[in-house]
Parts: structure tokens; C-alpha cells; sequence
């Protein structure tokens, strides 16, 4: 029972890593475009919301090509790992983000795009992994 507690922390906590992981990738590249095209204003929410799920799905399908095996297996487990991942990974983001920008208000847009770049990620990777 203990083997199988420890394995689902880790399975949960490796999706939850590489979501964070390709999350931070889409922002770098975000900012690196915006640096490349001089853009000083942030985009609409209509065009984050576009730029979240498709980010999100593409980082979903690459890193299929290099995890093609979903890490946690059971079909209740991995509904679950649908909602609290995204979840999870925007309040981190959202709280990396005050941080860094000196604030303590809880921004929900901030959190908004960055669960639906979860969602988006989680459920392309659920729906064409192995």
C-alpha cells in the first residue's frame, strides 16, 4: 500500500514538473517575441487565451514525443490529475509571478491563462498518450 502511495506522489509530481516545465518554456518564448518584435503593451485577453491553449497543446504533443507513456495509469486517478495539475501549476505560476513582481494581490487573470495552458497541456497529453 505504501509502495503504491509513493508511486502516485511521484507520477502525479512528475506531470505536475513537466507542465511547469514547457509552462516556463511558453513564457521564455513569449518574452523572447516580444523583445524581438519591440512590443511594450501585453496582449488582449482573447489573444492570451488563444496563446494558452495553443501553447498548451503543443507542449503537450512534443513532450509525447519524448514521454509518450502517461505516468499515472488509472482512469479515476488521471481525471483527477486533470483538474489539480492545471490547478496547482496556475497558483504557482500566479504566486512566481507576484513575487517577481513585487505584489501581494492574487491576480486571477495570471491564473486563469496559466490553468488553461494546464488544461490545455493535461488534456492533449491524456487524450494521445499511451
Amino acid at each position: 500500500m505504501l509502495e503504491f502511495l509513493f508511486e502516485l506522489i511521484f507520477n502525479f509530481f512528475g506531470e505536475f514538473l513537466l507542465q511547469l516545465f514547457t509552462e516556463a518554456l511558453g513564457g521564455g518564448f513569449k518574452a523572447g517575441w516580444y523583445k524581438a518584435t519591440g512590443r511594450q503593451h501585453k496582449l488582449k485577453a482573447e489573444h492570451e487565451v488563444a496563446w494558452s491553449v495553443v501553447t498548451g497543446v503543443l507542449a503537450g504533443l512534443g513532450t509525447l514525443y519524448f514521454f509518450p507513456e502517461l505516468a499515472i495509469r488509472a482512469p479515476g486517478l488521471q481525471l483527477l490529475n486533470l483538474l489539480l495539475a492545471p490547478a496547482l501549476a496556475g497558483v504557482l505560476v500566479e504566486r512566481l509571478r507576484a513575487w517577481r513582481e513585487g505584489r501581494s494581490e492574487f491576480s486571477w487573470p495570471v491564473f486563469g491563462f496559466a490553468a488553461l495552458f494546464g488544461v490545455a497541456f493535461a488534456g492533449t497529453r491524456w487524450m494521445f498518450g499511451q
